[in-house]
């Protein structure tokens, strides 16, 4: 085990954010139903978490199976270059699936390497034989080596 256990959901989001390289903001209305704010550099996201008995099946689709949660989520008041993600921790895994909420369509995140994430159901076999493999390069950071130049 690594640390010690999170008192609750919302120290659970916070602790995973801060792994990723995230800092993080609670959200403190409780008008607004959201569990807080992520952010590095430009990127800023709003976050749900919930937390489940039972793990979600392999092909899960999301907005049938917490539609309340999602129709919230695009209910923001945000501005558009706000991300918008759904976490969902099983009991059983213990791990965090990651949804990408966007206006007219959701999608799980499988594995993101800038922040260190991977899907517990992440299908590396499948990926490897995509037919289309795009790498994003991000700007390089003062004193970094790979990324784009500015």
């Amino acid at each position: 085990m690594r640390g010690p256990p999170a008192k609750n959901l919302r120290d659970e989001a916070k602790n995973l954010a801060l792994r990723m390289g995230y800092n993080w903001t609670d959200n403190t209305d409780p008008a607004k139903p959201f569990t807080g704010f992520m952010y590095n550099g430009h990127v800023m996201v709003a976050v749900t978490a919930k937390k489940i008995r039972y793990g979600l099946p392999d092909n899960c689709i999301v907005e049938k199976e917490f539609p309340d949660d999602i129709m919230n989520i695009r209910d923001l008041l945000l501005p558009p270059y706000v991300l918008r993600e759904l976490w969902v921790r099983t009991q059983n895994e213990r791990a965090y699936r990651r949804f990408y909420i966007l206006p007219g369509t959701t999608a799980e995140i499988e594995e993101n390497t800038y922040e260190h994430y991977r899907n517990t159901h992440y299908r590396e076999a499948y990926w490897k034989k995509a037919p289309y493999r795009i790498e994003l390069l991000r700007r390089k950071e003062e004193g970094e080596e790979g990324g784009r130049d500015p």
